[in-house]
């Protein structure tokens, strides 16, 4: 009964791809969330479908939002796990200057599901042991 983002990976997923795009409309350049980001902040679950063919330069940025439930995005705003935006808040931070200073909190119900084959010992690249361990 949950709402769901859905990414496939590829050889050729981007770290970009992951975040944010730039979209053109009416003269002007905006950025646009992805789905992970979409998921975080919305509280949906997030499915990545064929994890195993993530390439290195991506692993990291999914292990840091898996992990911490932080992703630094292009247009500014950094996305923070909810204990962290609490924190600041109960230390006096008001959520006007949170988002002024493009803080966002990653919902609480906030889940990812990775779908990939089990690599060794069948053809394919290991999963990375940091970014397993999530799993």
């Amino acid at each position: 009964g949950r709402e769901v983002e859905y990414v496939s990976i590829s050889r050729d997923t981007t770290e970009a791809d992951l975040k944010q795009r730039r979209e053109l409309t009416g003269g002007s350049s905006y950025f646009v969330d992805s789905a992970p980001v979409r998921a975080a902040l919305h509280g949906r679950v997030l499915i990545l479908d064929g994890i195993e063919k993530a390439e290195r330069n991506v692993l990291p940025t999914l292990n840091n939002l898996l992990e911490n439930r932080e992703m630094h995005l292009d247009d500014g705003r950094f996305l923070m796990s909810p204990a962290a935006y609490d924190a600041l808040l109960a230390s006096g931070y008001t959520t006007e200057e949170l988002e002024r200073r493009n803080l966002c909190r990653v919902h609480p119900d906030f889940r990812v599901v990775a779908l990939g084959l089990p690599v060794p010992p069948y053809p394919g690249h290991a999963l990375d042991p940091p970014l397993r361990s999530r799993f």
